[in-house]
């Protein structure tokens, strides 16, 4: 049986020791997390967890099928519609150019026409040949992110970048094990970034990892997953934002790696109307207790590039598609603060968070307070149709956190579109 060993205090060189020493088999092991994968039997489980500073946990499943609900009907106004007219209320429009989104996910279909010349890099962590995506999931979810403007159709920040790394099967699974590869991965592809001066805006330095999959929340806080999630997050400065799950109305249903307080966790509302929240989008608390998600946005009936053609679209609805739409976003946010304050300012949705109740929007009757529904609500873009406003000069630009803070309270007053 496969298990992974996560480390408690020792390093990446002695935990492969250890795990040599007992006779592991088959070893897998990340360069940058302290994570280490191999075949133990019985006894070798028990000898290895008796070493201290060392956890052994069987490897998990991970899904993407449990986050994919089909549409019939494409419809009449789109989500693309929606970001296509907050794009153009800005000159000269927004594009989210800079943006490189780390789809963790089934594989894309680079060669379809919303998202040609925009796979960057690929790497395949499964035991599927290629890439390429076969289950009909990753293409998806990066058109969401990232896809270009074809037809009048496009995903949030069509002048981003995206990274495909296949940690999903052909058959849709995935594990513990090739995600946290594929984190592990695009931590690597940051701190090479990083180390060769490159800006972050550069194509080739990721700034979020988008993970459209998830797995049942065992309270478990040492899970491979989260652990990889939280080193991305607070070593390498990456956005990491997670489908919360499609097992709504029932609460403490929020997927991991969803369910981490670092992770930031999408729930889906309905698309277009009224707010209000998609009645299979999962709900908090989590098994910890934590309050989650922490944002929704739009989850149903949302059209998206097809895996089955480089000319066709399918309509599909889940909160795997929330996802990269709020990763997509990023973009946005971050390219109309630039043009304000300079190439210096970026854009997070985890430090954004301390701001949340101040530009989020929920309906009248939703708690005020973070709640296990909607989080902290829809980030309302309505304000940012008109011109952002202009930088202020003087020694206060040169405070940290002031073009934050500038940016928080615009986007205070916004309404939801």
């Amino acid at each position: 049986m496969r298990y992974s060993i996560i480390s408690k205090g020792l390093t990446p060189a002695q935990i492969e020791v250890e795990a040599k020493r007992i006779g592991a088999r088959n070893i897998t092991k990340t360069m940058l997390l302290g994570q280490l994968f191999c075949e133990l039997d019985d006894g070798q489980v028990r000898r290895l967890s008796q070493v201290p500073g060392l956890q052994v946990k069987p490897v998990k499943e991970f899904r993407t099928e449990q986050l994919l609900m089909q549409a019939a009907v494409p419809p009449a106004e789109s989500v693309s519609d929606v970001f296509n007219l907050l794009r153009s209320y800005f000159s000269p429009p927004l594009t989210g150019s800079g943006l490189t989104v780390a789809v963790l996910d089934s594989g894309v279909r680079k060669t379809h026409e919303s998202l040609k010349a925009k796979v960057i890099y690929e790497v395949n962590f499964t035991d599927s040949p290629g890439a390429g995506d076969v289950f009909g999931h990753g293409t998806q979810v990066a058109f969401c992110a990232c896809g270009g403007m074809h037809g009048g159709k496009a995903g949030a920040s069509p002048g981003g970048s995206v990274m495909n790394i296949k940690v999903i099967n052909d058959e849709g699974m995935g594990t513990d094990e090739t995600i946290a590869l594929g984190i592990d991965e695009v931590c690597k592809m940051a701190l090479k970034a990083r180390t060769q001066g490159l800006y972050p805006t550069d194509e080739m330095y990721p700034n979020v990892i988008n993970l459209s999959l998830g797995a049942p929340d065992d309270g478990d806080p040492d899970n491979p997953v989260r652990v990889a999630c939280r080193k991305a997050i607070d070593d390498y400065g990456l956005d990491v934002i997670a489908a919360g799950g499609n097992f709504g109305p029932k609460m403490t249903t929020v997927t991991v790696p969803a369910c981490d307080p670092e992770v930031i966790a999408v729930g889906g509302i309905l698309t277009l109307g009224d707010i209000a929240v998609w009645e299979k989008s999962s709900r908090g608390p989590t098994v910890q207790g934590e309050t989650k998600p922490d944002f929704v946005i739009w989850g149903t009936d949302v059209e998206m590039a097809s895996e089955k053609a480089d000319d066709q679209y399918v309509t599909k609805s889940g909160t795997s598609f929330a996802a990269p739409l709020l990763s997509g976003l990023t973009g946005l946010l971050w390219e109309s603060g630039r043009r304000a304050y300079g190439e210096a300012w970026y854009f997070r949705w985890t430090d954004a968070r301390e701001f949340a109740p101040y530009f989020c929007t929920k309906p009248q009757d939703a708690a005020v307070k973070k709640d296990n529904a909607y989080g902290f609500g829809l980030p309302a873009m309505g304000t940012m149709l008109g011109q952002i406003a202009a930088p202020v000069s003087g020694p206060e630009q040169m405070t940290e956190m002031f073009p934050m803070l500038m940016m928080m309270s615009m986007m205070a007053g916004m309404m939801g579109v």
